[in-house]
């Protein structure tokens, strides 16, 4: 299954901020999309990721300072990893388990398309050994009716 296939069955929007707004504008925008990270742009194109541990970090580095202060371009993680849409789950999962990140951007003609969440892949993950546990069970039920012709 590609990466693809998994963001089809998420339906997540992609919520999007520009680099220059401040990090209360992004709080609200992560609020308001009931996301927990969100992508950074410039002129459209991915920059930077904004996520929860972004905002504590914010928080941590000047507690005096006002979110509404601080531009998101500055409190951003600039390290954007990311995926293609015909990339292979497991390989997806073995980058964000890598990177020790919680969202994957996926990335097609210097677009995102979506964001994957490692709860995607959970999910992804728990269906696909679903399905093995349903055929093997399918499997020693047929070689138990085998034996007893």
């Amino acid at each position: 299954m590609a990466v693809s296939d998994v963001l089809k069955r998420s339906g997540r929007p992609v919520v999007t901020l520009e680099s220059g707004r401040s990090v209360d504008d992004a709080i609200d925008a992560m609020s308001a999309g009931n996301v927990s990270a969100l992508i950074v742009t410039e002129k459209d194109l991915p920059v930077g990721i904004f996520s929860k541990r972004d905002v504590l970090r914010t928080y941590l580095r000047d507690k005096s300072r006002s979110f509404a202060a601080v531009r998101l371009g500055d409190a951003m993680t600039a390290r954007l990893i990311s995926a293609k849409p015909g990339d292979a789950i497991d390989m997806a999962m073995q980058v964000m388990l890598e990177a020790g990140i919680g969202h994957l951007p996926v990335i097609a003609d210097e677009k995102i398309i979506g964001v994957l969440t490692a709860g995607d892949l959970v999910e992804y993950r728990l269906a696909a050994l679903d399905d093995e546990l349903h055929h093997l069970k399918e499997y020693i039920a047929d070689l138990h009716e085998a034996g007893l012709d």
